[in-house]
């Protein structure tokens, strides 16, 4: 009997043991299995940012690095939240220096000089799903940076509050170019007396750029800013956002849409004389102009770019 009570109590403490082992390695397990999901759910999401970065700011050479910053925010059970921040740069490369724009492509603000330029970033990874990414946004923030990695001191947003001036527009949304305004109001178009206008008053990105009756709504009304060497970006009251060649298209007919600021050559505009109070608006990127589709007079006619053809419906007044 006694024989019987020391083996059974041996047995219960070599199974304690084994339980307390087994508890210990699993927890152990459990750790580094969040850990490796951790880490492949963050290398998910900036992969995808980094295709999105390559894809839209284009170029062989960009190179894009992630800073150590990236946090996860388990949003639900299939749907984790990464963000963080990293460095976009290229080289200066001749094509940046052409004869058609060689006195702003060097100094675009996007390539920097081929120096980094910093961007925040986010994206929505499904850790259950490999490559199942969504919501990849980036913004490229809107100052210089200097050799030490400080800014100019005249702040940015970095895409995840509000731009300064009330305007919450989302990730990005309301991002401001340096420079002076020239001009704050309507921009009317020459053939139909229509008003350069976001379509339903939309503050997102990728929303289309109409013409419509003016009725001195806040889509409707524009500040020119001024770039230097004779460059402007044009951004909506409504919603702080550019008027910017969709796509980077460079063909007759490419689509115009309001984007948050980026500084590439598709946001910067020539406002060119083109007798009395009338401008042509030519793209620094390809030389072609603002035009309404069909020299349409109607609310709603889309605008579009396209070779220059002295048509009043590529002719536009600034009301002073």
């Amino acid at each position: 009997m006694k024989n019987n009570l020391v083996r059974n109590t041996l047995l219960a403490g070599i199974a304690l043991i084994g339980v307390s082992l087994a508890g210990g390695l699993n927890t152990v397990l459990a750790q580094n299995s969040e850990y490796r999901t951790d880490n492949r759910t963050i290398d998910q999401a900036q992969r995808a940012v980094r295709q999105r970065i390559v894809s839209q700011e284009g170029g062989r050479n960009v190179t894009v690095s992630f800073n150590t910053d990236a946090e996860t925010d388990v949003r639900s059970r299939s749907a984790v939240r990464v963000r963080g921040t990293g460095t976009f740069s290229r080289p200066n490369e001749s094509r940046y220096g052409s004869s058609r724009n060689d006195d702003s492509r060097n100094n675009d603000s996007r390539y920097n000089g081929g120096r980094p330029r910093e961007f925040s970033y986010e994206a929505i990874v499904n850790p259950y799903r490999y490559g199942s990414v969504s919501g990849v946004r980036y913004e490229l923030r809107n100052n210089r940076f200097g050799s030490d990695g400080s800014n100019n001191g005249r702040g940015n947003n970095d895409g995840r509050g509000n731009d300064g001036r009330g305007n919450d527009g989302g990730f990005g949304g309301g991002n401001r170019p340096d420079g002076r305004a020239t001009y704050s109001g309507p921009i009317m178009n020459r053939h139909s007396n229509k008003a350069l206008d976001v379509t339903e008053r939309s503050n997102r990105d990728g929303a289309d750029i109409q013409q419509w009756s003016y009725a001195d709504q806040p889509n409707q009304n524009w500040e020119i800013i001024d770039l230097g060497n004779g460059e402007s970006a044009i951004i909506s009251r409504q919603s702080g956002r550019a008027i910017t060649v969709q796509g980077g298209r460079d063909n007759n007919g490419a689509n115009i849409i309001q984007q948050s600021w980026r500084g590439t050559a598709q946001q910067r505009w020539r406002l060119e004389k083109v007798g009395g109070d009338f401008y042509r608006i030519v793209s620094v990127d390809n030389g072609k102009c603002l035009d309404v589709t069909q020299a349409g007079k109607e609310d709603g006619a889309n605008i579009q770019l396209w070779d220059y053809a002295n048509q009043s419906n590529q002719q536009w007044k600034l009301r002073r």
